[in-house]
This record gives C-alpha cells, structure tokens and sequence, in this order.
C-alpha cells in the first residue's frame, strides 16, 4: 500500500520545525524518508476510550534518558533585568494564553503582556533553546526541561511562578538505563494545573524496539516519580507527535504512524499510570486512506470537557488528502467524527505523488477550525464545527507556516519560516510582528 510521504520532510524545514525544536537526529533523519513501513490492515490493538493547559507541548529529539526523582535547587536569577525590552526572532516558539499574555522561545525567554506587541526578557540562567521543551501554563506558572549535554548525568526542569521574574531549577538525577548509549529519545511535558504535570520519554524506533517512560510531579515539578510506561516494548513504532490532558486523570499521546492505517492514539485515565489504544470511529465516506494523528486533542472550557481531535489522511492511490475532525464533549471518553460535506477543502495530488495536505491546524472551540493549504498557501477557516468552509487568506508566504494558534475566533497568530503573523478578524487578514 502506497504511503504519504511526510515523513521524508520529517527531517526537512519547515516541517521540522513544528515537531522537533533541538537538533534532529541523523538516524531519524535517514529513517524518515526510507523506512516507513507498509500497514497491515489485519492487524488491530484494540483499547478503551479515556492540552493540554491552554498549548500542548510538542516532542524534541534529545540523547539521553530520566529515571529517579528531583530535587529543589537554589533559585535562579533572570539573566537580564526584569524590565528589559526584548526583540523576539521571528523563529522563536511563540505560545500565547489569551489575547494579550504570551511567551517565547528563542535565543531569549521573553513575556508579553500586549499581545506580542512588546516583549521582556525573562531568561533564567542555564537555559539553552537547543536542549529543551517549554510548557506555560499560564501568565505566571510556566515550566521548561533541559536535556543533558554530551555525557551529563542531569536533567534540570526550570519553574516560574511569576511571570519569570524569578525560576527555581529542579535537578533530575538520571543514569543510562537503556541499552544504547546516546540513543536518541523524544519527550513531552504537559501540566494540567500549577502542582500536576507528565514527562513522557520514548526512544527512536531507529534504535530498534521503542521503549517509553512516563513520569509525575504533584508538587509543581520540584520532584518527579517514575509512574509506567505507555506500551510494552517493541509495541510502538513511530515518533510521538504530541501530549496532552484534559484534566489530571485523562491524557492523550498522538504517534505520526502506526503498524496499520489507522491514528495512533493513546489514551489514559489514571494520570499515565495505565495506557491504551484508542480506535476512532474513522468516516466510512474516505475508504482506503492512511490515517494519522499530526496533532495531539485541544480542549477548552472552565472544565476542559470539550476538545477537537484533527487527524489526517492521504488515500492510498495518492488523490488527495485532507482532515478529519473529531470531537468530544466528555473530555475525551468518546470521540466523534464532524461532517464530511462535499465542500470540505482537500489538496489533491499533481504528479502522482503524495500531496503535502494540511500541515498547520488549530481550533479554539467545538466549533472554530481552521487549517493552512501548505502546497496553495491558503487558509481555510469553519464556524459551524466544518459544516461550511470558507478560504479565508492565500499568500504565499503560508507555504512556510509551521505553527498556527488561534485563542479564540478572531485573534491568533502564525509563525513560520522567519516570519511572525497576527490576525484580529478570525484569520481574514493578517500583520507581521
């Protein structure tokens, strides 16, 4: 069965750019474009039914591996006054709360309070944008890991309870538990409150059987407790694509592939001490496609009950490829496919190939979609939970996009290749930062 082919652009920009923040690794790089692996539709994993915070934490490819608990160190001083106005890089991770408070990523950790008008720098010591995954929560509670270096033993997790006026670094002692030395590894940390945060490790399937890991804090993150891990070994397959929770007992991890073509999609309803496959209910009007979960579920609301699952395809004769929207409304016990009209934008094949589809997603409620053409350049929004889509923006400058977050209906933002974008119109029109 003949596959799409976005894991060949795993190791390419802009693609990469989304899913692996640090250094991609040269095996996973070769992997990509050459060892996808056909499915077998005879075989099923069948589980039970079970981001993040307001943005969902995304993998990075690492070199080492945690296991034992934390302890608190000293606190950690900003590395520049609290009051300094910082110039954001336009490649910096940008992830905004709500319309006006915001931080990023880059050479910097800087805060917004504007809108991302205007930033300040919040860096703490220690932090280097090549070894690490961040996680805000909120305006003042936000976390961020940092992997070892070269042959490092430790893990540090930097913590803010301020708005980064000041951090508190928790070291994380660990020691090479699994076989390969400098096996490369992704990771993921969510939290779903200022106490209760995941930190999720799953070895490169290019290493050989993929092993997984999975640990807990309750305290804020200033210790850590080894809790299980998400499948057998050699069960899994692919590199995650993302984590996250709908409240601390119900999580949710995404894989780019699985053993047939069906998403992978793990879920979790003890806080990550048990996990299982979830099987989605896929539309019976896209037979023979691939189906993948770019994207790990977002959910909103005071009670984070409701959530929107975006999970593409690409037919196995390489037509066209398109999205699949979920839903829930019981934070994630049950999901359910939305409308699939005739209208619904798809991105069809050229020249045989398969086409790229719709890489860049995001949604702000059960309702509010919107999804970025990445061959056309154009931006396709719904209003009515994809009943009626509308392109709502062509440029092409969307080609490069790499990262679309909208905060409500009208106002979010798209950060691609060296450019940052605003919109206040639900993605209408947009202005460079």
């Amino acid at each position: 069965m003949s596959k799409p082919d976005w894991y060949k652009r795993a190791g390419k920009e802009p693609f990469k750019q989304h899913y692996f923040h640090g250094g991609l690794a040269a095996g996973v790089k070769s992997r990509a474009g050459t060892e996808r692996k056909a499915p077998s539709k005879s075989r099923r994993y069948w589980g039970g039914a079970a981001a993040a915070a307001a943005i969902v934490g995304t993998f990075v490819v690492i070199s080492s591996y945690l296991s034992g608990g934390g302890s608190d160190r000293s606190p950690v001083p900003p590395s520049s006054s609290s009051a300094e106005a910082a110039v954001v890089e336009k490649s910096a991770l940008i992830r905004m709360i709500d319309r006006t408070n915001g931080w990023a990523f880059g050479t910097n950790v800087t805060r917004t309070n504007d809108g991302g008008r205007t930033w300040t720098d919040r860096t703490p010591h220690g932090y280097d944008r090549s070894r690490f995954e961040p996680f805000p929560l909120n305006g003042q509670f936000a976390w961020f890991v940092v992997r070892p270096a070269g042959q490092e033993a430790n893990w540090t997790i930097y913590r803010t309870a301020d708005g980064g006026h000041s951090w508190s670094a928790a070291a994380l002692p660990t020691t090479d538990t699994w076989s390969v030395l400098k096996e490369n590894t992704a990771f993921a940390l969510s939290f779903t409150d200022e106490k209760t945060g995941i930190l999720t490790f799953i070895s490169d399937p290019a290493g050989g059987p993929v092993k997984t890991a999975i640990y807990r804090t309750t305290d804020g993150g200033r210790t850590w407790t080894y809790v299980n891990s998400i499948a057998p070994e050699g069960v899994l397959e692919s590199t995650p694509s993302g984590m996250s929770f709908s409240d601390r007992s119900h999580g949710f991890i995404t894989f780019f592939n699985s053993r047939d073509s069906r998403p992978e999609l793990y879920g979790t309803s003890d806080g990550g001490t048990t996990w299982k496959r979830l099987l989605l209910e896929l539309p019976p009007d896209i037979p023979d496609a691939v189906f993948f979960a770019e994207r790990p579920p977002q959910f909103f609301g005071n009670d984070r009950k409701e959530g929107v699952l975006p999970v593409s395809y690409t037919t196995t004769t390489n037509e066209k490829a398109g999205i699949v929207w979920f839903t829930t409304e019981n934070g994630g016990n049950s999901w359910s496919p939305a409308p699939s009209p005739d209208g619904t934008p798809t991105v069809a094949s050229k020249d045989g190939s398969a086409p790229q589809g719709f890489r860049v997603t995001a949604a702000s409620d059960l309702t509010h979609y919107w999804m970025i053409d990445s061959e056309a350049g154009t931006l396709y929004g719904t209003s009515d939970a994809g009943r009626h889509w509308q392109a709502l923006h062509t440029s092409p400058q969307l080609r490069n996009a790499v990262e679309l977050s909208m905060v409500d209906e009208t106002v979010g933002w798209i950060r691609g290749d060296g450019f940052l974008l605003q919109t206040e119109d639900g993605g209408r029109s947009w202005k460079e930062l």
